[in-house]
């Protein structure tokens, strides 16, 4: 199927037998794998191996021989160079095999019965609310900015034009931004953007080294004002966050509710996968008891989970170490009439797990980390005796973990919803559900 290759050959020819989990293709010599991004299995391909990969090394493909069927043209101009997407030059079927098989590895993986595993929910692209953009003024007499994303495995930042998966309203922003930054960065200076297009307007947080100058601060409140943007804010190492300009107080809505949006916290990458995970969450929740259901949110950010769990008739208690998250998701339950409902707790998760007996009187709990995961929270929900858990995880990897841990303290996994809110991308949701054995 392949020629034999020693690691003194510098090329050679292979035949891609399946992509991995990050999106290369892969293809098996007598000596090793070989990861190659920008393949597709069944195609021949010549290769130039370098660096150590995973249980091989990566190559990288010099000239496709024979192209596979399910291959398609990019919709981008900056894919292959820029970092963000790893798949656009799959077909659509190809596409969402692909990704379907990394969640049924992942189950498989963890010994679960892979007919938990429901059909993947596809969001469309053009859709993404919300983008972190890395930019830098290059030193010269032009100063021009380059402003994108990194490129594959590397901190050079890919000056792009354009964007698909993202909002129009966030495409629409990128080169007016290039323009403002050309006269806010300094020669060689750097800044991250996390850009949000909220109900109410774009969201623009800052971050670099140092505080803002009084000239940087003006020009940029004077960018507000002309592209209508919600909120300015600028955080550095040394002096933390600072607001620039605050215009409208950025809101989102969980089930109509509206809900304060402080600078830099935590939200769903699209609405569209927003309302499907919490559709997903409820519909798990459903054989509770509504009226006297007590329900645990950890790491419950604003309440993306607790307002639509407490609409539903539940009482909550959201638990996150995030104070203005929290303090912002309580003012918003009690506008909402939610206050009887809906408590909350500032506490580190990682630190400070619930621990058994303060998980007695729930009869759920629902937990959304980040991609680290919560291996401690597993730990004590394994040994806890809450009927139904239901996980929340934008990381396959860690969420293995997780669910072994949980499973092993007794847990069935009964349901896999894979949410594929990160188009294109290696990366995937997944909304998981546990129940415990009855002995």
């Amino acid at each position: 199927m392949v020629r034999k290759m020693r690691k003194s050959v510098s090329e050679c020819e292979v035949v891609i037998e399946y992509l991995g989990a990050n999106g290369d293709g892969i293809a098996a010599t007598e000596d090793e794998l070989l990861y190659i991004p920008m393949t597709l299995p069944g195609e021949k391909v010549r290769v130039k191996p370098s660096d150590a990969k995973g249980k091989g090394r990566s190559a990288k493909a010099l000239k496709i021989l024979e192209k596979s069927v399910n291959r398609v043209i990019p919709s981008c101009k900056h894919f292959g160079d820029c970092g963000g997407c790893s798949a656009q030059h799959l077909s659509k079927e190809t596409y969402l095999n692909w990704k379907q098989s990394i969640v049924l590895k992942t189950i498989e993986r963890i010994g679960a019965n892979r007919k938990c595993l429901e059909k993947i929910c596809l969001i469309p692209p053009r859709t993404r609310r919300r983008a972190e953009f890395s930019a830098l003024r290059i030193r010269g007499r032009n100063g021009r900015v380059v402003i994108g994303f990194h490129a594959r495995e590397s901190n050079r930042i890919v000056d792009i034009e354009e964007c698909k998966i993202l909002h129009p309203r966030l495409q629409n922003i990128i080169q007016p931004l290039r323009n403002i930054l050309e006269k806010v960065l300094e020669p060689s200076m750097k800044c991250d953007l996390l850009t949000t297009d909220t109900s109410i307007g774009i969201d623009l947080l800052i971050t670099t080294k140092s505080p803002p100058l009084p000239k940087q601060s003006l020009l940029l409140a004077n960018f507000a004002e002309e592209f209508d943007l919600a909120r300015v804010s600028w955080c550095s190492k040394l002096s933390g966050l600072e607001p620039i300009s605050l215009r409208r107080h950025p809101v989102v809505t969980f089930n109509g509710v509206g809900v304060a949006v402080p600078p830099g916290v935590f939200l769903q990458a699209s609405t569209q996968a927003e309302k499907l995970i919490i559709d997903i969450v409820i519909e798990n929740l459903a054989t509770l008891p509504k009226r006297r259901a007590h329900v645990a949110d950890l790491f419950s950010g604003i309440g993306t989970l607790t307002i639509p769990i407490a609409a539903a008739g539940a009482r909550v208690k959201a638990i996150d170490n995030n104070t203005e998250a929290i303090n912002s998701l309580l003012t918003a339950a009690g506008a909402a009439g939610f206050s009887g409902r809906v408590k909350v707790e500032n506490r580190n998760l990682f630190q400070r797990p619930l621990i058994p007996s303060e998980l007695k009187k729930y009869h759920a709990v629902v937990f959304d980390p980040p991609r680290s995961g919560a291996a401690a929270v597993a730990r004590n929900l394994s040994i806890s005796e809450v009927p139904l858990l239901i996980a929340v995880s934008c990381n396959p990897a860690t969420f293995a973990r997780d669910a072994s841990i949980i499973i092993s303290g007794g847990y069935t996994l009964n349901r896999v919803t894979p949410v594929d809110q990160f188009v294109y991308s290696k990366h995937i949701e997944l909304v998981a559900m546990f129940t415990k054995n009855k002995y």
